[in-house]
């Protein structure tokens, strides 16, 4: 997808769930645990369905997943099952005047209609979500998005890019990522115990009283026939503007071969309805599965909330 592309998704894992890495390379060590720091695993809302889906946010979300992510995207159904992540009953009622928001990790970039398209037939043992076609409003070509809304459901939490800092505060910033990323405990991957953190991507909020960063990292092995690699993705809690102060306080790793390595992607910070909670939304695309899930700073602290079915192959 447009910016920093989703990563890979092996089928049968949890999306941000209890198990956090797929290794598919044979003969190699299981794969790290995902761990959740949080404090609550409760979320007090009346709005929040079965699945963990903030209704508060609508009844979809779209990823930039099709023919170039400008105007489709793959459409995902909040409550859908493994079973049902093609069907469509029920949305033409629920998208109202299908008016949607598109948004990038800065904020809100366009507007929207939405038609449904079926989902694409596929080879047997194969799923797809619904295509959802976008005619962007005035005929103007819009900037890449991450992720589209039903219009009026969310607010976007805007995140600035650490590539947009002065080289020396981006420096800073990226030595104090990568300081909490090695004080993480309980480094389970010993192959890589010992290696520096190199930060790929960061990002911090803007416009909030508590600011986080949420951040990509490496660890590498340059071995030529099978170069290894850690991906650690971490959220950090910004308590004041001293980084001594701040702390980790979600993270998933995930470690294997490299171009088999599977993380999620943040891909949005957002508010929906008038609740003062945050939210992070994160996906996975391979091009041969789809999920997407959110993790949620309530008073209690951080915690999934919600976990997409995943469409794929078997």
């Amino acid at each position: 997808m447009p910016g920093a592309r989703l990563l890979a998704l092996c089928l049968g894992a949890s999306l941000l769930g209890s198990l956090a890495a797929c290794d598919r390379t044979p003969g190699n060590a299981p794969a790290d645990s995902l761990t959740v720091v949080s404090q609550d695993s409760t979320v007090p809302n009346d709005e929040i369905v079965a699945s963990g889906w903030n209704t508060d946010a609508g009844p979809l979300v779209i990823l930039p997943t099709v023919d170039g992510g400008i105007q489709s995207g793959s459409l995902l159904r909040p409550e859908a099952t493994e079973l049902t992540v093609g069907d469509t009953s029920g949305l033409g009622a629920a998208i109202g005047d299908a008016a949607v928001e598109l948004f990038a990790r800065s904020g809100k970039v366009g507007m929207a209609q939405l038609r449904i398209g079926v989902a694409p037939v596929l080879d047997s043992g194969c799923t797809a979500w619904p295509v959802a076609r976008l005619t962007i409003n005035g005929g103007a070509t819009t900037m890449p998005w991450t992720a589209a809304f039903s219009a009026g459901r969310i607010t976007a939490i805007p995140l600035d890019s650490i590539e947009g800092l002065s080289p020396r505060d981006s420096a800073r910033l990226a030595v104090d990522i990568t300081r909490l990323a090695s004080g993480i405990p309980n480094d389970t991957s010993g192959t890589f115990r010992g290696l520096p953190f190199v930060v790929l991507r960061a990002w911090r909020t803007r416009g909030i009283d508590t600011g986080f960063v949420v951040a990509t990292l490496a660890r590498r092995i340059n071995q030529e026939d099978s170069p290894q690699e850690e991906r650690l993705v971490i959220v950090v809690n910004q308590n004041g503007s001293d980084a001594k102060n701040w702390v980790v306080a979600w993270y998933e790793r995930a470690s294997g071969r490299e171009e088999e390595l599977v993380v999620a992607e943040p891909l949005l910070a957002f508010r929906a309805g008038k609740s003062r909670d945050v939210h992070l939304l994160f996906g996975r695309d391979d091009g041969v599965a789809l999920g997407a899930a959110v993790l949620t700073r309530g008073a209690g602290g951080w915690h999934v909330q919600w976990e997409s079915a995943v469409a794929g192959c078997d």
